[in-house]
Formats: C-alpha cells, structure tokens, sequence
C-alpha cells in the first residue's frame, strides 16, 4: 500500500489558512485549552518526550484544561522564579558574615587584616530586605501548584510537603534575624542562623535536574556505607600496626607517637598528602621501613580506593537504570493520553489519516529539523509493526523514539540561483566544486596554522617592545580579510541559510566579522582605538577556529562528541557539588570565621602561616568556597585540617574536613570522573561499530541519533534490560 501520509503540495496551498493558524496554536498552553484534538494530542506527546509539563494525575481528570491554564500561567513566570533562585544563592555570598560586628562600610574590620574576599557587602538592612522579598516570591512558588493539582495532590506529595516546612522555617529564621537587625530589637547576637542552609537546599530541591541527581545519589548512600565500613577498618587496623611497629623508633617517638596520632597521619597518608614526609623518620634509619608504607599506599590508595569507587558506580548505574525506566514508564503514560484523546471512538488503533494530522501538528512542537513528507511515511511504517496500516496503542508507545530521530536536512536553495546563467555556468560550478572539496579545507586548515604563527610571532615582538611587530599586525589583517573570502565563498557556494546551519559555521562568521572590523577601524583611524589589547585578545578569539581541526582525528573527534553530549548529564552532578560545597562553607563560616587574622597570636605557628594560606579562609563566604575548592582537588588540604585545629584547639575540627573529603572526593568527584570515563570508551565503542563489516548504514544512524540518550542506552545496557526485568517479571 503506497498511499501518501500527508496531504500533496496543492492541499497544503489550500490549506494555508489551517497552518497558520496551526503554527498559532503550536503552543501547549492553547493547544491544550482551546485546541482541537489533535493539537491537543501533540501538545501531550511533546510533553511526554520531554517530560516537563502537568502532573499526569491532572491530565487524567475531567477539568484539565482549566488546570492547564493555571499551569502555564506559572510556567510564564519562569524567569521571576529563576531570579528568585539566584537571589538566594547569592545572598550567602554578599551578606556579612555573622562573626562581624562593626558598623558600615567595614563590619568585618580591615579587610587586609581579616583576609577578607573581594565582594561588597549589602548592609544588614538590604539583607533583610531581600531575604523578605525573595521569601514572598518563593512562597508564591511552593503554594502555587495547588490552582493546578488540587489541594489532595499537592499535599500528598512528599516534595512540595518539605518545601512548606523549609518556607516555614525560612520565615521563623527571617523574623528572628529582623529583631537582630533593627535598632529596637531584642537580640544583640546571633552565633547561628538557618536560613543559609535552608535557601541552599530549597534550590536544589526546587531545579529538577538537581533534584534527580539527589534521589539518585542517596540511592547510593547504602553501598557506599558498607564500603565505607570496609575501608575504615581498614585504616583502624593498619594504623594500628604501624603503631605498634614503630613504637620504640624514632618515627614512634616524632610521628607515630599515639595510636590516636597515628591514625590521623595514616588517613592523610591514605590520601597521599602528606606522602612522603609523614615516613621520612622511619625511612632515614632504616631503608627497609619503607616495604611498609609502600604497601600500605599500594594496597590502600590502588586497591581499597578503586574497590570503594567500583561498588558505588555500580549502584550509581542501577539507581540511573532505575530513574530512566520510571521516566520512560512516564512517558508512555503521556502517550497513552494522547492516544486516548485521539481515539475519541475507542477503536483501539489509529487511522492512517490521523497520524498523518498528528504529525503535521508534531511540527509546530519539535525542534528537529522538518521532516519531509518521505520521512514522516518511514517513521509510520517503523511504528507499524504489525503491517495492517494501524497503530495501535503498543506500536503508538514507540511514537517518542521515532520522532526523536534528527533527519537530516535538504540544502534550500541558493540565492543565486535566481540567476540561473551565473548560476549554470561552467567558472560557477567548478567554483562550488572547489569550495565543497577536502582541497579548500586543507587551505583553509593551513591559514588557521598561519595565524597561529603569526599571532604568536607579533604577541612575543609586543611583548619585547620591538618595532617589527607592526609588520605582523598587517599580516593579521591579511589573513583577516582571507577569513573574510572565504566566508563569501561558502555563503555563495552553499547559500546563506545552508552555511548557517552549521555552528562552526556561525562561530567562524561572528569572529571574522568581529576581528576584521576592529582591525580595519584600527588601521583606518588608529587614533580612535587606543586599546591594542583588545584587539589582541580578539585575535587570540579567532584562535579558537582551530577546533575544526579537531575533526579531523577521529580520537579528537570522539572526545569532543562526548564532551559537549556529556555536559548535560554531568551538570547536575556538578550543580550537587557546588550545593554541597555551600553547605559546609556556611557551616565553616558560622565556626571558623574570624579566626585568621594579622594579629593573632595563634597563628603564626601554626600550619596555615606557615604555608602562607591565610588568605585561603572562612572569614567570609567568598574566601571559604576557594578554600573548599582547594580541598576538593586535595591541594593539602591537611594544611586547613590541621591548621583550623590548631586555632580552635578543638579535635573534632577535623570530622569536618574529613565530612568534605569523603563526600565531596571520594564520593561525587570521583563518581562524575568514572561516569565520563565509561561514556568516553562507550562513545568509541559506538564509532567503532560503525567502521565494522556489515555496518554500512550504521554511520547516519548514528550521526542522527548520537545524543545523550544513546549514549545513556549504551552504557547502560544491562542495567536498564535487568531493572525492567525485576518490574516485569
């Protein structure tokens, strides 16, 4: 049966009327409640695919569409709640820490003294101000979804239940830091406030990606505990035996001199930290002692360190399995409603005309290129398994996968094509030849090379002062203008909206126009440009071409592929870490600061003046997220250990960097550093199995479908065929 699936080019010119007004209705806010049913279908499928949108509770009862009004009223406001989020965040960074007791505009004192971050404060009222403000608008947020979901759904979730116990204790902190900021107010102290850690945990509740990668990770907590157990007993007894071993030595005696002590320096040996130094007394009397530490490093940080980093990526991949299947038994509960809307007479199946409607209206929603009418038959006749020229509610269910495809699309046609003689001629199309050809990319690829030559030749002469490098800077407006042919050549061979398509493409426009105007501006009228430098960092810009050299290598090629499709799965992660790292600088903040100073007398022996970190503090908020960057990637970070203790003269300063270390190391950088490993390899394996024999076809399917979600399929495999096992035995 080859009867076409859409309508042939002269009913769409009748039709012309109905897609513009189809193109009106496109959006899911009046496709849902004012559209007609196959509109409304395509809103629910665009939904499904994408899976933000209304609770499927809702969308399952009689008055939806009501509901979905209230519903896009609050997705209208996106950027005021947005704003809202980043207001919250950064108060922490901008409020004065609450150590500081003077008046404005120095309430911490000298900031050279106190090693204060470079940040302005807001005064205490402004403070109030906007915590008042931001809790108003973030209260309109939480309570808002009850015009939507009903007040029986709202309260049965569990999420939105938090949040109005996090508003509420919000407001209480608010009200007791008001009595502390106005004049008249009771309180003339405040050692501790809430609302920093409630603002930190309200944003990560409230971004979904943030939140999934939190339901993800405390998935792991109770593999990660029983490995933690193994490694800690681990470090009890080795740290006993090398108490008792070096206990009459001299290491006994200067290092090892309690099994408390030695305990301590064997766990910051297991970090390697303080490697070598911490053995070095025992090492200079007996050579032999080192067979020990040797073993203890090797067994420790290359065998108990990897075995705890396996066990939690294995369950980090079955928690991801696990949330992939739900969000995919969502989907398909998406779909069965727009099913169910378009099978009004409930036959069980859909007519081929209806998908043929349905998918006119899916090309108002998609980002994906337009699919031809060819194009749009072949995803039919995938979801029709059967053959009969029906889908059916099964077959429907693949309706996400197959409009997912990103087809290719045909070249439009040039401009100048309009002149058909300059466009027919024989100098034109060996013209286009030559630009579409490896040849003008190889030129193009030894211009790039030039200019990096020719960049760093002028930059050197700059910086020496040397007159010959005015020479350089015309050889760079040269080439500038070369860059500036070739633009035209590809504009005129490949037209205007083919070039465009390409992001390099867009790249390689804005920074040759960008550069060569500057430049030429600069040459023409050199006394209105005084500022070179700028000029020279546009340059440095245009560098930045030499990416598409990077193609060239398929190794490059596949490592760059994987970064840019990584970067949003591997953001949320990163998002938690910097969440994570707010928490415990806020704690640092309301424990530590204030205490490193010019001035106290603690200080000077101790570890952080001696390795000059003053600066690297928890003074303020600024200050203690560096230092929790520099203990993130383990820059001696025992020196902040041990140095914080020696200041408070407290030991259990240390269960707080050690909580950081163990969360933020060994638990999340580690497990995104395994993640980007086992998806770069699966990238390679995916380009290999295209050069295998008998994958001919495999290339631009691939090219097609290579997003995250492939990817995501190929590395978890197994996990994903046994999660869906266990729900479907």
């Amino acid at each position: 049966m080859e009867e076409s699936l859409l309508p042939s080019c002269s009913s769409r010119r009748r039709d012309s009327k109905e897609e513009t007004k189809s193109s009106v209705l496109g959006r899911r806010v009046v496709a849902i409640t004012a559209g007609d049913k196959y509109q409304k279908a395509a809103a629910m499928v665009d939904q499904a695919e994408d899976g933000i949108g209304l609770p499927l509770e809702v969308l399952e009862q009689s008055n939806f569409e009501q509901a979905a009004k209230w519903y896009f009223w609050f997705i209208g406001l996106d950027l005021l709640w947005s704003l809202d989020m980043a207001v919250l965040l950064l108060l922490n960074f901008f409020e004065v820490p609450l150590w500081c007791k003077e008046e404005f505009p120095d309430p911490c004192g000298n900031r050279e003294k106190f090693y204060l971050g470079g940040l302005p404060y807001l005064t205490r009222t402004q403070s109030l101000i906007l915590e008042l403000v931001s809790w108003i608008v973030l209260a309109v947020y939480i309570l808002y979804p009850i015009t939507f979901t009903g007040n029986k759904l709202f309260w049965k979730s569990r999420l939105d239940n938090v949040k109005v116990i996090l508003l509420v204790l919000l407001a209480a902190d608010t009200i007791f830091n008001a009595f502390y900021v106005a004049p008249w107010g009771p309180i003339e102290n405040i050692p501790f406030r809430l609302a920093p850690y409630i603002r930190v945990i309200i944003v990560a509740m409230s971004i979904r990606g943030l939140r999934d990668c939190m339901r993800t990770l405390m998935g792991i907590i109770p593999d990660f505990l029983n490995i933690a157990a193994l490694l800690l007993l681990f470090l009890l007894f080795s740290s006993w035996l090398a108490y008792v071993l070096f206990e009459d030595t001299a290491q006994g005696k200067t290092v090892f001199t309690s099994y408390g002590t030695t305990l301590y320096q064997m766990s910051i040996l297991f970090t390697t930290a303080n490697n070598p130094d911490v053995w070095m007394p025992a090492y200079q009397v007996s050579r032999y002692t080192c067979v020990f530490f040797i073993l203890y490093i090797l067994f420790g940080v290359y065998f108990i360190t990897n075995l705890v980093l396996a066990v939690v990526y294995d369950s980090f991949k079955g928690q991801l399995a696990k949330n992939m299947v739900e969000m995919d038994n969502k989907r398909q509960r998406g779909l069965n409603v727009a099913f169910g809307i378009l099978d009004e007479q409930s036959k069980g199946y859909l007519e081929i005309g209806q998908c043929a409607q349905l998918f006119k209206e899916l090309n108002t929603y998609r980002t994906l290129p337009k699919i031809a009418d060819e194009d749009m038959q072949d995803i039919f006749y995938a979801l029709d398994d059967s053959g009969d020229f029906k889908i059916n509610k099964e077959e429907f269910a693949d309706l996400c996968s197959a409009i997912s495809l990103k087809f290719e699309k045909s070249e439009e046609p040039a401009y100048i094509e309009h002149f058909p003689t300059i466009y027919n001629s024989k100098i034109f199309k060996e013209l286009k030849q030559f630009v579409r050809s490896k040849h003008f990319e190889y030129i193009i690829m030894g211009m790039l090379l030039a200019n990096l030559v020719t960049v760093i030749i002028e930059t050197t002469l700059d910086i020496q002062n040397s007159s010959s490098q005015y020479i350089w800077q015309d050889v760079e407006l040269a080439l500038g203008w070369l860059y500036v042919v070739e633009m035209v050549l590809k504009v005129v061979a490949y037209g205007f909206h083919n070039y465009w398509r390409s992001d390099q493409n867009r790249f390689d426009f804005v920074i040759t126009v960008t550069v060569v105007v500057v430049e030429t501006l600069t040459f023409i009228l050199p006394s209105s440009q005084s500022n070179n430098e700028e000029i020279r960092y546009l340059l440095i810009a245009r560098l930045l071409r030499l990416t598409r050299l990077l193609v060239l290598v398929k190794q490059y090629k596949v490592l760059v592929s994987t970064f840019f499709k990584l970067i949003p799965s591997v953001m949320p992660y990163l998002g938690v870490t910097f969440c994570s790292m707010c928490l415990f600088c806020i704690f640092g903040n309301q424990v530590f600061g204030g205490l490193v100073y010019a001035g106290n007398p603690k200080l000077p022996g101790s570890e952080i003046a001696i390795n000059d970190y003053m600066v690297n503090n928890f003074n303020d908020f600024p200050s203690g997220m560096v230092t929790l960057f520099n203990i993130l990637v383990l820059g001696n970070w025992q020196v902040w250990m041990d140095g914080y203790a020696q200041l408070t003269g407290k030991w259990w300063t240390v269960f707080y960097f050690w909580g950081f270390y163990v969360l933020g190391v060994l638990f999340l950088f580690n497990l995104v550093a395994a993640f980007v490993l086992e998806a770069f390899f699966a990238e390679i394996e995916l380009y290999s199995s295209q050069d295998s024999p008998g994958n001919e076809d495999l290339d631009g399917q691939v090219a097609m479908n290579g997003n995250v979600q492939t990817l995501m399929n190929h590395i978890l495999s197994s996990e994903l065929e046994k999660t869906r096992s266990m729900q479907n035995p």
